[in-house]
């Protein structure tokens, strides 16, 4: 949607361009099946296509940007997202959480791509095998509380378990660090999630993760170890991880002390700017690449030969 602003700045300035491609438009629809195609028309495909790189955030959607658009493949690389850690996140994932009623949160937007529907049919089985486990769905338009929210999405059949069912609607940053703290599971059920910031979350607060087996969750995550994997779309097999995870304290205490651990040692920001650094390097002559002198690239870069990026 910023991609007019980008193109001037490439074409007024006539520099390499890099676009962060956070998902792929067609996908959307495609894999994920949202029903309002309003994104078709953000101009997504001329910025592909004009860009002399793309960064992908996974292995699986760099396949999906060079099955939709081939002629880009050369200059795709894949480089995910990092997280900042926190003295709030750290103290969360070392403290001990309570195995009495344990509390499987959802974070995110409430999208059909997000398979909030496969969740929430998902829910009766697993209340019916754990009947003190809790389920929050943190997230919603801004204007909306969360009764409005549930209002949406719960269906009659969700009707016997509404006491153990909670929609926050929207929140704050602090608001949703407090759900997080709180949790003892983090489930993330997409359809299609060309990353998922919310497994890195979960996994800094210290929470095992159970995820649909597709892109960014399915490259973050070690099935087993620090999180649950299940073919998405199958609101049996999330339920079945579900319930492994909310009978078993210790599961996930160990899953989720190994996913703290893999986060800050793989996918904090000191680690994942490594690898961002060298694409746009890729795109500055020698002499600006040794001439940044340890200084960041981006500070260098603008002192000598800028670059336009773009991300979306």
């Amino acid at each position: 949607m910023v991609w007019p602003v980008a193109e001037a700045i490439q074409s007024r300035m006539g520099k390499p361009l890099v676009y962060h491609v956070h998902s792929v438009d067609r996908a959307e629809y495609e894999i994920g099946e949202e029903p309002f195609p309003w994104l078709v028309h953000s101009g997504q495909e001329t910025a592909i296509a004009s860009a002399d790189r793309l960064i992908a955030l996974s292995r699986d959607e760099r396949d999906l940007l060079t099955h939709y658009y081939p002629k880009v493949r050369d200059r795709v690389r894949v480089v995910g997202n990092g997280i900042d850690d926190s003295v709030a996140a750290a103290a969360a994932a070392r403290r001990d959480r309570s195995p009495d009623m344990p509390l499987v949160l959802y974070s995110g937007r409430l999208v059909e791509r997000k398979g909030i529907r496969e969740l929430l049919a998902a829910i009766p089985r697993v209340l019916e095998a754990a009947p003190n486990a809790r389920f929050v769905l943190a997230g919603g338009p801004p204007p909306l509380s969360g009764t409005e929210v549930a209002a949406q999405w719960l269906t009659p059949e969700l009707d016997p378990y509404l006491g153990r069912i909670h929609f926050t609607g929207w929140l704050s940053p602090s608001e949703l660090s407090g759900w997080y703290r709180a949790a003892d599971v983090l489930v993330v059920p997409s359809r299609y999630e060309p990353f998922g910031m919310v497994i890195l979350e979960g996994m800094l607060h210290g929470l095992p993760i159970v995820a649909s087996n597709v892109g960014g969750p399915a490259e973050i995550l070690e099935h087993g170890r620090t999180g649950l994997l299940f073919t998405p779309r199958d609101a049996v097999g999330l339920a079945e991880a579900l319930i492994a995870l909310v009978r078993d304290e210790g599961s996930r205490r160990a899953m989720g002390r190994a996913g703290a651990e893999k986060v800050r040692c793989a996918w904090t920001w000191p680690v994942r700017v490594a690898s961002m650094r060298r694409v746009y390097e890729e795109l500055l002559p020698p002499a600006d690449i040794s001439s940044t002198n340890g200084r960041g690239l981006l500070a260098g870069a603008t002192s000598r030969r800028q670059l336009a990026l773009a991300s979306g």
